[in-house]
């Protein structure tokens, strides 16, 4: 019989939420957990995220809170985007035309990359493994660009056909060079490319031969790999593979859970604030997690 978290450790959590989590994490919970029905829900969701876009279009603010500059980068922009799949606001709305231009001007047209972040990182704190080598960060052709280029199909009827092209060519000629994807974060932008409701046919057959590979590969024990956020529901591509994995990390999390109702990172933490942002956040993404996979008392 799998684990199953208690409604009293539920319980637990969603106070932890409300009272310590930024109001995003919040208010993505509250959505989330109402099935996406509620639009006052799906209101206070996109109100918050939006106080987090630059007027450039890009994201920033700590929205990923290791990197608290209020510059927009490529990273905190795909963090945007995450987001905005769960809140699901029509096509034509402002915030996302102007995050799709951002990334459109901001593409580094010789690599067809975003690298994740440039030397603007440094107008205000970061991680200290958040430095910027434009050259490193432009050979990574995998994190961030595939999971982006997942965003620039959903909402196609923005980009450019060359620009839709050129990263397509890089994200496929990548992983065609490859047996199977090792990186746990490479692995959660392909995964997240690959459930893009609009890619095409050709695309997706190529990303799900290799993806089963690496699902195969993967290791539960691997503190950077949550199985449950790589494949988010057990109708996702890939979860017989890994259904063995998610239960065994599903009585993990669950065993895991603070006293106070949250959960920690499982890095050292680097900045105070970034530290209570992301036990909000881990703990808002935890219940999503154990609600969406069944392993919660009835």
């Amino acid at each position: 019989m799998p684990v199953i978290i208690s409604k009293a450790a539920i319980d637990r959590a969603r106070r932890f939420v409300e009272t310590t989590a930024r109001p995003l994490d919040a208010a993505y919970l509250d959505l989330v957990l109402s099935g996406g029905s509620v639009h006052e829900a799906r209101d206070r969701a996109l109100g918050e995220l939006a106080t987090f876009q630059t007027a450039e279009g890009g994201f920033a603010h700590a929205l990923e809170p290791d990197v608290r500059t209020p510059a927009p980068s490529a990273i905190a922009t795909s963090v945007a985007f995450q987001y905005l799949r769960g809140i699901d606001p029509p096509g034509d709305a402002p915030l996302v035309k102007a995050g799709i231009d951002y990334l459109v001007r901001t593409l580094d047209r010789q690599a067809w990359v975003w690298p994740a972040i440039d030397e603007r990182v440094h107008e205000g704190p970061h991680a200290p493994w958040w430095v910027p080598d434009l050259a490193r960060f432009r050979g990574y052709l995998l994190n961030p660009t595939a999971e982006l280029l997942g965003y620039l199909y959903d909402h196609r009827r923005y980009v450019p056909d060359e620009v839709l092209a050129g990263v397509t060519d890089t994200v496929l000629g990548a992983v065609a060079r490859i047996e199977r994807i090792e990186s746990a974060y490479e692995l959660y932008c392909c995964m997240r490319l690959a459930r893009t409701a609009g890619l095409p046919a050709h695309i997706g057959n190529l990303l799900e031969k290799h993806l089963s590979r690496s699902l195969e590969a993967v290791d539960p024990e691997d503190e950077h790999l949550d199985l449950m956020r790589l494949v988010p529901t057990p109708s996702s591509f890939g979860y017989d593979i890994v259904k063995s994995g998610i239960a065994r990390q599903a009585a993990r999390l669950i065993s895991s859970q603070g006293d106070d109702g949250g959960w920690h990172p499982s890095w050292e933490a680097w900045h105070g604030d970034a530290h209570r942002e992301w036990r909000g956040k881990i703990t808002s993404r935890a219940l999503i997690n154990l609600y969406d996979h069944g392993f919660v008392a009835d």
